[in-house]
């Protein structure tokens, strides 16, 4: 089997929406994406959608866009950062990369292709010159946790090491450093509503590059 990661297609479009909803069944039906919001995301900001094919197979996808600093370091919802799924919120400008979607297909976890994902991120930030990549932190891990600490607790315990989250913990050992949490995110009948607020900080950057 040969994973390849590529810059998503209009063809790979009605993959995308399927492979949304295989990976998200329990998310809330307004929080799903459907083919008309990749389309508007690959207008908008082509170089930051990413698909991982097994063929002409999706088997994974990274969607991103660029926004500015006064955009995520505050409170926000994962419907509003990313206007409901169309990116209509991407700044062309921005320094920093979101991280608004990465999945893989439930059939291919465990072959590393979210890592592969990330480190295209990381390559698209480093080529823009950008400051870094921000995201919002899943924490399926918490409810089993939450008669016994806050959410804040958990997410500094996950950072130390004390406590295994099965989204978080790759995400930290990928780089990003939790800077908080982003109360009432996301709508998931199967996980938290809050999430840590994630920063991958660009070591390359200079202010002069993103002028």
């Amino acid at each position: 089997m040969q994973i390849t990661i590529v810059n998503t297609r209009p063809d790979h479009l009605a993959q995308l929406a399927i492979h949304q909803r295989i990976c998200f069944p329990t998310l809330a039906e307004h929080e799903l994406m459907n083919e008309e919001h990749f389309a508007s995301q690959l207008h908008l900001f082509a170089e930051g959608q990413h698909v991982a094919l097994d063929g002409d197979r999706v088997v994974g996808q990274s969607s991103t866009l660029r926004c500015r600093a006064d955009q995520v370091f505050q409170p926000h919802t994962f419907h509003e950062i990313i206007a409901g799924g169309f990116f209509t919120t991407h700044d062309p400008h921005g320094e920093w990369l979101y991280g608004a979607d990465m999945s893989v297909h439930p059939d291919y976890r465990g072959l590393r292709i979210s890592s592969r994902l990330y480190e295209t991120r990381k390559q698209l930030v480093r080529r823009l010159g950008m400051r870094g990549m921000i995201a919002g932190g899943m924490l399926p891990g918490y409810r089993s946790h939450a008669d016994r600490l806050s959410v804040e607790d958990y997410v500094a315990q996950v950072a130390a090491g004390q406590l295994f989250d099965p989204t978080l913990t790759p995400q930290i050992r990928s780089g990003f450093i939790p800077r908080g949490v982003v109360y009432d995110y996301i709508e998931d009948a199967a996980i938290t509503p809050h999430a840590s607020l994630l920063v991958w900080e660009n070591t390359d950057f200079t202010a002069s590059e993103s002028q």
